[in-house]
């Protein structure tokens, strides 16, 4: 049996009948950015210092582990090396090596587990204001930056408007953000990058 397929003006009348003639209130969203909130809240970016202080230690160790392989690696290379020695170098390059894979391996994993923990307590903070907000502006839906991957165009005023508010509503709230474990320093203009392999490139 042949399908026959609804001309466009049979499309736009049965639109028309399922229409009220009143039109519909257009959708309201909102944006809300936590990598904005970290930035512009004090309370954000002192809870997100913490990963920032985890990010830099793990990548000093990472590069001082990878200074010591560049090292062995030269003095194996080095024609002046002593034959009866290359063998033992040879085998500390080897165990360093192992060492240093290791070592970033769990550098990753401490990174990892320090992200999510204070991802988990700014947006613990964060929740319950963008929630009130939201009501207060009459909103449907507040969409992430955390959710959306790709957005093509966005007013960048407005986009910035909501958190900024967000923000702003944070640091006057009572209450104080966890110190940080390791000692404080300026809280992060931006997320800190993930530790870096220390294993250089032969």
């Amino acid at each position: 049996m042949r399908k026959i397929a609804p001309s466009l003006a049979a499309l736009c009348l049965s639109a028309a009948l399922v229409t009220p003639a009143a039109a519909q209130e257009a959708p309201r969203f909102g944006f809300f950015s936590i990598n904005q909130l970290v930035r512009s809240s004090k309370k954000a970016g002192a809870i997100f210092s913490e990963l920032e202080i985890t990010g830099k230690n793990l990548q000093e160790k990472l590069q001082a582990k990878g200074q010591e392989l560049q090292t062995l690696q030269q003095q194996l290379n080095s024609p002046s090396l002593d034959p009866d020695k290359k063998e033992a170098l040879a085998k500390k390059l080897r165990d360093v090596e192992f060492e240093a894979k290791k070592m970033q391996e769990d550098s990753q994993a401490e990174y990892q587990r320090i992200e999510k923990k204070v991802g988990e307590a700014i947006t613990k903070l964060a929740n319950p204001i963008v929630e009130q907000l939201a009501r207060e502006q009459k909103l449907q839906m507040v969409f992430s930056d955390q959710a959306v991957q790709v957005l093509a165009w966005g007013e960048q005023e407005w986009m910035k408007a909501f958190t900024s508010e967000v923000a702003k509503r944070l640091d006057a709230s009572e209450g104080t953000a966890a110190a940080p474990a390791a000692p404080a320093t300026k809280p992060a203009a931006k997320p800190a990058a993930k530790p870096a392999t220390a294993a250089p490139k032969k």
